[in-house]
């Protein structure tokens, strides 16, 4: 059974506009310029049907399919509601599409040879920038010594990047401004932000309310439009990359806890003798001082979420957990999405 409807082409009407005459020749004319006609219609009609499948030719609801009812009781009417299920035929095409059972293609294989190979590239673009970096520089020394490495930021650029961290600033205020006005998923998607900050903000605040709405059982929620969200969101590269930092960061934190109870541990034990303090204290200095860890904004901004982000039913950090714990006890996601 296809899912595409028929496509349709308006035919143009035959214009008659020369008129009936009694001469041969008139009617030869017409003939010959009906069927030049005819094969031109001919060639349209084949190059509409061998047109790809796209949206423009399609209805939406034709791929979708029911899948069961759901009755729920409006107590202020006192009547029955009864909502028809829907669901995409999408997954199921694209497994038809699919090679068959028993074949020697693999697209798993090729898609993680091709990463493989995509990987080695950039390594590769990596090294040879960084040796030409390293080439730059030593040239540089050569050349100009202290003096050439050591330039002085002008004014007018100073003013340039204060005037760029004034317009983030303000352009952030008035994404968060912006979405702490909006309380449903239908108005946070049809919002747009224009820093990334507050893009990330959208997306967990989106997670949040669906988390929230299927952990109360509310009839329009559902499981399917958490992991999408929570896809969507992980998907984001300035997401990534600012919850590694936050994550760094926490974990450093531990680890100078963990380092300054040792320490102490070890002093009371070795307090009696002085010689062993002196060589302690020698060998305090000689350690590496732990690395202090800057935060982006992307990153600083995550943080006040996970730390202050949230409602009346909950915090966003928590919903963010829920969310990934909800994935990670799906055996076979491509089954569920089925």
């Amino acid at each position: 059974m296809s899912f595409v409807p028929a496509p349709q082409q308006a035919i143009a009407a035959s214009s008659n506009n020369a008129a009936a005459s009694n001469s041969k020749n008139a009617v030869n004319t017409a003939t010959a310029g009906k069927a030049t006609d005819d094969k031109e219609e001919e060639e349209k009609r084949d190059i509409f049907n061998l047109r790809t499948f796209d949206l423009f030719w399609v209805d939406r609801k034709s791929l979708m399919y029911r899948d069961g009812i759901d009755k729920t009781f409006d107590r202020e009417t006192k009547k029955a509601l009864v909502t028809v299920k829907q669901r995409s035929s999408i997954p199921i095409i694209l497994r038809d599409m699919g090679p068959p059972r028993g074949s020697i293609f693999d697209p798993t294989e090729k898609w993680e040879e091709e990463k493989r190979r995509k990987e080695d590239k950039e390594a590769e673009e990596q090294a040879a920038a960084a040796a030409a970096a390293e080439a730059t520089a030593k040239s540089g020394k050569k050349k100009g010594g202290k003096k050439g490495n050591e330039k002085k930021k002008s004014t007018a650029d100073a003013i340039k990047e204060s005037n760029a961290a004034d317009k983030v600033k303000k352009d952030h205020t008035r994404d968060l401004e912006k979405l702490s006005n909006l309380r449903t998923l239908r108005s946070l998607q049809e919002t747009t932000c224009d820093t990334m900050s507050g893009q990330i903000h959208r997306m967990i605040k989106m997670l949040h309310l669906a988390v929230c709405d299927l952990r109360q059982g509310s009839v329009n929620s559902s499981e399917a439009e958490v992991l999408d969200i929570l896809w969507a969101l992980e998907e984001m590269p300035s997401f990534k990359t600012a919850d590694d930092e936050v994550a760094t960061e926490k974990a450093a934190k531990k680890e100078e806890k963990k380092s300054e109870k040792t320490d102490k541990k070890s002093s009371k034990k070795d307090s009696k003798k002085d010689s062993k303090k002196a060589s302690k204290k020698d060998d305090k200095k000689d350690k590496d001082e732990p690395k202090k860890i800057v935060l982006s904004t992307e990153a600083q901004s995550l943080k006040s979420l996970y730390k202050d982000g949230g409602d009346s039913r909950g915090s966003y950090k928590d919903s963010l957990k829920y969310a990934r714990k909800l994935m990670n006890g799906k055996e076979n996601l491509i089954t569920f999405q089925l």
